[in-house]
């Protein structure tokens, strides 16, 4: 079943300063940032259930080639993103490692 994707507004300002710094070192890194990061999107909109609860209803998805992740969980009608973090950073107290 799809479910709508929602973006937080934190999440959409984390991928934006994460898309600036690859733009900042290469910019074709960047497209293919957004490119990757808007395929997990979609992977998350089909199959919303297809990555392991990680911290109380919260999963993460990997951005494919990038040490980033996508914080998600599932709602009543829609797929709600919460974070886009890179993996090294220190593990958030609402939304885990």
């Amino acid at each position: 079943m799809n479910r709508p994707v929602v973006i937080h507004p934190k999440a959409i300002i984390q991928a934006g300063e994460i898309h600036r710094y690859y733009l900042s070192i290469k910019p074709e890194l960047a497209d293919r940032f957004y490119r990757e990061l808007d395929a997990v999107y979609v992977l998350i909109e089909h199959s919303p259930a297809g990555h392991q609860i990680r911290f109380g209803a919260y999963r993460h998805a990997l951005v494919k080639g990038f040490r980033i992740r996508v914080v998600y969980a599932i709602r009543d009608d829609a797929v709600v993103v919460y974070q886009v973090r890179h993996t090294s950073r220190r593990v958030s107290k609402r939304f885990g490692p």
